[in-house]
């Protein structure tokens, strides 16, 4: 699904469409990738917001506080 379009200017630099700017602010650090020809451009994520969140829903706080080789004891973990 295309929004726009953006031309490389003589430094790398690109401006992003305002229809792909999406929730982006000045500032944001987004993630560069790169898949045969096309590039993707997304929003990094902050591994520390997605933490928080992730604690919030488990059920037993002090479980989730726990050290993570204490707790796959109690629930099982799977090799991959």
């Amino acid at each position: 699904m295309g929004v726009g379009k953006a031309r490389v200017d003589g430094r790398w630099r690109i401006t992003l469409p305002a229809g792909a700017r999406g929730n982006l602010k000045p500032g944001d650090e987004v993630v560069v990738e790169e898949h045969g020809d096309v590039i993707v451009i997304r929003k990094a994520m902050d591994p520390l917001k997605v933490f928080h969140e992730v604690v919030l829903r488990v059920e037993d706080r002090e479980l989730a506080l726990k050290d993570a080789s204490e707790a796959k004891h109690i629930y099982g973990a799977l090799k991959e």
